[in-house]
């Protein structure tokens, strides 16, 4: 991953150039990645640019930029600070925004008319099944999930599946830090998005906040995991990553590959994408549960039971 070093400019004097008596000026050049620049919280000039170019996009980030400083770091700050006084002492007292039914409602119910019928959907559903819920719906009403997805990286299906199998099954706070130590250049990415899926899971769904409601266990539960592992589970709402794949994208683009004898050939560079599936703790608790249960009702194996035999051979099977 390449480093992001401002350009540097070496002056060199007229005594030890051999040219004329000005100052010659020699750029060094820094190479930038566009993936690095995106990741490490700004863009390339040329994206600069081309949002700046567009005034209703010049316009959103300086009200975001202000927004963010206050106003204080603007060379304009005192300008827009005695605007904002002047309207203020014309208009009065600006009145307090009130939180009505009326206001709610475009934020609770933005469309009446599609949850009318969503509702009167599901009620035909459950008087055809009798009330009767099936038992993914079941899971659904009392588990909670969330799939991210991350955009395409510029990186191949063999490289990036390697971190998909590194951090399936592990809980989110321990594969971001196994990320965070990782050699691997799509790492740091792979961390972002497991950030990015982490924060929407708790602000969306609300997983993992058992420790705030109140719903940690009394005494810690100690599973088994499909993988034949132990674990030790104090917070059943403590969020784990389920599922981890990846998936092919488009081609980034193409370059010749010149080889020997005048004979050439053709590079594709691929791009990827990563996607996760969180879950919480209870559910691995119920299906450890489940497998229990399955195991019980099977009954003592039988070594040898009586019964008769059937399609006898009369010739070896080897």
């Amino acid at each position: 991953m390449s480093l992001r070093v401002a350009t540097r400019r070496l002056a060199v004097p007229a005594a030890s150039s051999p040219l004329s008596s000005r100052t010659v000026c020699l750029t060094m050049q820094q190479r930038r990645h566009k993936w690095t620049d995106r990741f490490f919280g700004r863009s390339s000039e040329s994206d600069v640019a081309k949002e700046l170019d567009d005034p209703s996009k010049r316009k959103e980030l300086m009200q975001r930029k202000m927004l963010a400083t206050g106003g204080d770091s603007s060379i304009f700050g005192d300008e827009i600070k005695q605007a904002a006084a002047e309207t203020k002492t014309d208009s009065g007292a600006m009145p307090a925004p009130t939180k009505t039914a009326e206001t709610t409602a475009l934020v609770t119910d933005p469309n009446p008319r599609a949850r009318v019928r969503w509702q009167r959907k599901k009620v035909i559903q459950m008087v055809r099944n009798g009330g009767r819920l099936t038992k993914e719906e079941r899971i659904k009403m009392t588990e909670r999930e969330l799939l991210h997805k991350s955009e395409f990286l510029p990186t191949s299906l063999k490289k990036l599946v390697m971190l998909a199998r590194q951090i399936a099954g592990k809980p989110i706070d321990d594969a971001i830090t196994q990320m965070k130590w990782s050699k691997k250049k799509m790492a740091a990415e792979v961390r972002y998005y497991l950030e990015e899926a982490r924060d929407l899971a708790i602000a969306q769904r609300g997983m993992g906040l058992g420790a705030v409601n109140g719903e940690t266990l009394a005494q810690p539960r100690k599973i088994k995991t499909r993988d034949g592992k132990w674990l030790e589970i104090s917070d059943p709402t403590r969020i784990y990553i389920a599922q981890s794949w990846i998936g092919r994208g488009p081609w980034r683009g193409k370059e010749l590959e010149y080889k020997g004898r005048g004979r050439t050939g053709i590079i594709k560079h691929p791009s990827t994408s990563f996607t996760v599936i969180l879950k919480e703790e209870k559910t691995r608790i119920r299906e450890y549960d489940e497998r229990q249960a399955v195991k019980a009702k099977r009954g003592p194996w039988v070594h040898l039971p009586n019964r008769p035999i059937y399609g006898q051979r009369p010739y070896y099977s080897w």
